[in-house]
Parts: C-alpha cells; structure tokens; sequence
C-alpha cells in the first residue's frame, strides 16, 4: 500500500512550504503565538523530510523530520484545521480519519526502513500538554509521554554587566563541560548547539565557570496565557516595565542551552544570565530544559528569576516518543534539548 497521491516527500522546502509554516499559529489554549523566524530557521533543519499534503499547488499540511541517525525528530506538525482534539466537528471526522490512515501508514513504512538508509528505532517530538492538535498527533499516532520539560524563563528589566564575561566560538573550549553535563541524557545530539555563539564566566585565572551558547528569537503573541491573556495581550504595551519585557506584535527574546556553571552553582548562572542580556540589549530569556536535569534541580528554587516569571509561571512541555516495534530502548529522561528545536 502507497501514499495516497497529495502527499509529497521531499529533503527541501517548497515556497508553498514556507507559506504553510510562516502563517501557521501555534498553541490552541492559553498562549497563542507565531514563529517570524521560520524562513531561516527551516534552512537550518539538519538533514530534514518533509512530508507534505497538497492540493491545487498548495501545502495544506505538514509534517517535517529531522534524521538524526536511528532517531528522528518531528520538528513541525502543521495541518491547518484538519486536526483538532476535544472539539472535532462531524465535518471534519474524514478528514481526521484519512490523515491519521496515511500518516500511520507513513510512520509504520518508516519503522520498515521505506524510508531511510539507516534502521529507526524511534520518534520523538515536544509537545504542549494543553495544546489541543498537539494531543491529537501524539494520542492518534502511537506516542508516548516519557519525560517532561519546563519552560522557564529569566528576565531582568535593566540586567547586571559582570566584568566576567566573555564571547567564545571554540566549540572545543565548552565541549568538555558540556559532554560531562549532558553525554548522558537521552536524545543527545549537539549538531546544532555546537555552533557559536558561546558566552562563558571567567575568573582571574582564566578558568571557565559557567558557560552557555543563546539564540536569539522573534515572535509575534497573539495571545497570552491565561484568563485574561488575550485583554493582556493588548493592554501590555502601555504598561510600564512590563512592555520592555513583552511587545506582542514582535517579541524578540534568548534561547540558552547547554547551560553550564561550576558546581551547578545558581549565582553563578543567575551572573551569566543577566551579563548575557546586558550584553544582547535584551530582557528576557526562555530557558527549556529538562525537570529532571540536575543543573535545574539545583536551581530552580534559588534564582529569582523575575518578573515574567511571577506573571506567566513556569510550564511543562511533553517529550512524546514512538518506538520501533521490537524496540528495546527504554527513555526515562534527562532528555538533551536544543534551542533549534523549541524555536
């Protein structure tokens, strides 16, 4: 059995591709936002397929994975309304039921090796427990909740210079700090954060105490979460403080990974987080990282991580995965995240 014919396979994206992904809005309760940084980020894919479905020289749907070696990482799951959890009306209901026969047709031909020169032993994706199409796509398609992410976030309305820090693009000057840190967890793989920039602490001797590479990010808040998200979306440019940390209609705020500090010491990153700020001109950061990771256990209740903090809160993020049939991999977490994937 085939694909049905409006699915299309490519290893590059189409400008009707781009189209899809550049308009689609992300989220379905509570925040609702979109990705400005798309067109070039999407050119970044390691090693990417797309699958897309098309109809009359359009991309109405997509699904894009990254080949990381026997694991592939679904980066975007976008099918306009086609997939929608809780509330599916009955006009949609053959829609939903020829999508979720051709994509697990797909996803078992992958398992097969129809579609790669390497066996696959498993999928994995990150996923919004509250986003409604995102719980469609795992609970339809045979994924697993097996860890869970945090979403957290340090801002600072005028952060701190530290006289200690330093810019470094030597992948092997952190490569140590970060293998000793992260080698171990689960979906590690560091195509992406060993490219610089790199921000690092040093003391007087040279020695490295803290170290992290950033991204920076753009996007446009449509919504807020929360009750009051969407009226607070609106009012929060004419609010003092608050609209230096938020502006809904060009958001633009850091990314760190591979965060490490000495001793998982939370001053010294509470001193590398805010000198990195100062430096990018910018007051927010959004921090995903695993809640069983050692370096956040050790810090998530000694830093005051500001005020967006105390507004939006800290939320979790579902690590979902899907293993081959005679898998024996068994994935308990810490989970290796990469800035690339969440943005």
């Amino acid at each position: 059995m085939t694909l049905s014919s409006i699915f299309k396979l490519r290893t590059s994206a189409t400008p009707a591709l781009l189209e899809l992904l550049t308009n689609t809005t992300l989220g379905t309760n509570g925040a609702m936002y979109r990705h400005l940084d798309t067109p070039t980020r999407i050119l970044e894919a390691d090693n990417p397929l797309f699958l897309s479905l098309e109809r009359n020289e359009k991309v109405i749907g997509n699904v894009t994975f990254c080949q990381r070696g026997s694991a592939w990482y679904i980066r975007y799951f976008a099918f306009h309304s086609l997939a929608q959890a809780g509330g599916v009306k009955k006009t949609e209901d053959k829609g939903n039921s020829f999508l979720k026969r051709e994509l697990n047709q797909f996803f078992d031909e992958v398992f097969e090796g129809k579609h790669s020169e390497k066996a696959i032993e498993s999928m994995y994706a990150y996923i919004d427990p509250r986003n409604d199409r995102s719980k469609w796509m795992s609970e339809n398609f045979g994924f697993k909740v097996v860890s869970h992410l945090v979403t957290q976030s340090f801002s600072r309305i005028s952060p701190k210079k530290s006289n200690r820090l330093v810019k470094m693009s030597d992948w092997n000057e952190i490569q140590p700090l970060v293998e000793d840190n992260y080698g171990q967890h689960d979906y590690y793989v560091t195509t992406h954060a060993e490219k610089p920039l790199f921000y690092g602490l040093k003391d007087e001797s040279g020695e490295l105490l803290a170290s992290c590479r950033v991204t920076r990010v753009n996007w446009q808040i449509v919504r807020l979460p929360g009750k009051m998200g969407g009226i607070l979306t609106k009012v929060i440019p004419y609010i003092p403080f608050l609209n230096k940390l938020i502006k809904p209609k060009h958001h633009t705020f850091l990314v760190p990974e591979i965060v490490t500090a000495k001793n998982n010491d939370p001053k010294l990153i509470e001193e590398l987080f805010s000198a990195v700020l100062n430096e990018e001109k910018l007051n927010l950061m959004v921090w995903w990282i695993d809640q069983k990771d050692e370096i956040y256990q050790s810090v998530k209740n000694q830093i005051a991580w500001g005020l967006f903090h105390k507004i939006i809160g800290a939320h979790p993020v579902d690590v979902v995965e899907r293993l081959h049939p005679n898998s024996t991999r068994t994935t308990k977490g810490p989970v290796f995240v990469t800035a690339y994937d969440m943005v």
